[in-house]
C-alpha cells in the first residue's frame, strides 16, 4: 500500500502501534486504528466530469460553430468525447477532483458508515465487556470518527469523545497524522484507564497494530 507512505513513514506506522501496546497496558480496554484511502462512492464522478467538460467545450466552441460543425470537422466531435471521456476517467482518480464531486453531507454519512463498518470487521464489538474503541480516519475526506462499544458507552457519554476528536481533526487538516494518532489514542486510553483499569486477568484481545486499507 504505497498510498501511506505520503501520510505516514513506517516510523511513524510503528510508533503508533507501539502507542496502542504501551496505552492497553493501563487498561482492559481495546483500540483499534484504522486508515482508509477512502470512504466515499466516487463511481459517478467519470460521467459527471465527462458531461461537464463537454458542456464548457461546447459552450467555448460557439463563436466558431460555422467553422466546426462542417465537414471536415464535424466527424472529429465523436473522438473528440471519446477522449474527453478517458481524460475525465484519469481526472477522476484525484483525491481533490473526488472530494470536489463528492458533497459535504454525502462524505459525512459515509464515512461513518464505513467506520460502523471497520468496528465489525475489526472485531471491536466482541471484546468481553464491551470495552473496544475504534479510531478511525478516512484520508480523501480529512475525516475523522470515534466509536466505543457498549460496555464504554453505558459509562461514558458521546460527547466524551468530541474533544479528543476536535484536536485529532485538527492534526489532521494540518497534516500531522502521526501526532494525530498518537495523541488521540493516548486521550482515549485515559478514559479506559479511569473505567477500565487493567486487571490481573485482562489480556490482549484484538491486535494493536495500526490498520490500513
Amino acid at each position: 500500500m504505497a498510498w501511506i507512505n505520503k501520510y505516514l513513514s513506517e516510523k511513524d506506522i510503528e510508533q503508533i502501534s507501539q502507542t496502542v501496546h504501551v496505552v492497553e497496558e493501563q487498561t482492559d480496554g481495546e483500540i483499534v486504528p484504522v486508515i482508509v484511502r477512502s470512504s466515499s462512492t466516487v463511481g459517478h464522478i467519470p460521467m459527471t466530469l465527462t458531461l461537464l467538460l463537454l458542456l464548457i467545450l461546447v459552450i467555448a466552441e460557439l463563436p466558431f460553430a460555422d467553422l466546426l460543425w462542417v465537414t471536415p470537422w464535424v466527424y472529429v466531435w465523436p473522438f473528440l468525447v471519446v477522449a474527453v471521456y478517458y481524460i475525465s476517467f484519469a481526472l477522476a482518480k484525484l483525491p481533490f477532483i473526488q472530494k470536489v464531486f463528492v458533497p459535504e453531507k454525502d462524505e459525512m454519512s459515509q464515512v461513518h458508515q464505513r467506520a460502523q463498518l471497520e468496528f465489525y470487521l475489526n472485531k471491536i464489538n466482541r471484546t468481553q465487556q464491551g470495552t473496544g474503541i475504534l479510531i478511525f480516519v478516512s484520508v480523501m475526506e480529512r475525516k475523522a470518527v470515534i466509536l466505543a462499544d457498549e460496555g464504554i458507552n453505558s459509562k461514558l457519554p458521546p460527547e466524551t469523545w468530541n474533544e479528543v476528536l476536535g484536536k485529532f481533526s485538527e492534526q489532521l487538516h494540518k497534516g500531522d497524522w502521526a501526532a494525530g494518532f498518537t495523541a488521540a489514542i493516548e486521550a482515549c486510553g485515559k478514559h479506559l484507564h479511569q473505567h477500565f483499569p487493567h486487571t490481573d486477568g485482562g489480556h490482549n484481545q484484538l491486535k494493536n497494530n495500526l490498520v490500513i486499507r
